[in-house]
């Protein structure tokens, strides 16, 4: 079975993470709260493809930190992903959302559960939330 890379970023500032909604005509889980990231090339380390998810997705410049979680899932298209979630902190820039995502909050990690998410990210957040935000 061929699995594709994705990776994802927790973003956080001042206490808070930033979450992304993604598009409702989005090809996977249209709708749904997220961490920005996505896809990524082979011929890249996994924070390089990282910074540019973030970048194109919403136009923030971040300091990558550690792997947090390694996770697989697959999509509705049928594709099967194996991805890290990396913490970031946040360095500058002001949230512009691509085409990917129609909208964006600044939440307090306890906040997340009260989204319309994917169990697993649900538990992802929480676990960030124990680790770092108590």
């Amino acid at each position: 079975m061929k699995f594709n890379l994705a990776v994802k970023g927790i973003i956080r500032k001042d206490g808070k993470i930033l979450v992304v909604k993604r598009s409702d005509i989005d090809d996977h889980k249209p709708g749904v709260w997220e961490t920005p990231g996505g896809g990524m090339d082979r011929q890249t380390s996994p924070q390089k493809a990282l910074e540019k998810e973030i970048r194109e997705e919403v136009d923030l410049k971040v300091k990558i930190l550690e792997p947090f979680n390694i996770f697989t899932f697959k999509k509705d298209t049928g594709e099967y992903k194996v991805g890290i979630t990396f913490v970031c902190d946040y360095v500058s820039g002001e949230v512009k959302l691509s085409h990917e995502h129609s909208d964006f909050k600044w939440i307090d990690p306890q906040d997340f559960k009260k989204l319309k998410s994917l169990p697993s990210l649900k538990k992802e957040i929480e676990s960030y939330y124990n680790k770092y935000a108590k």
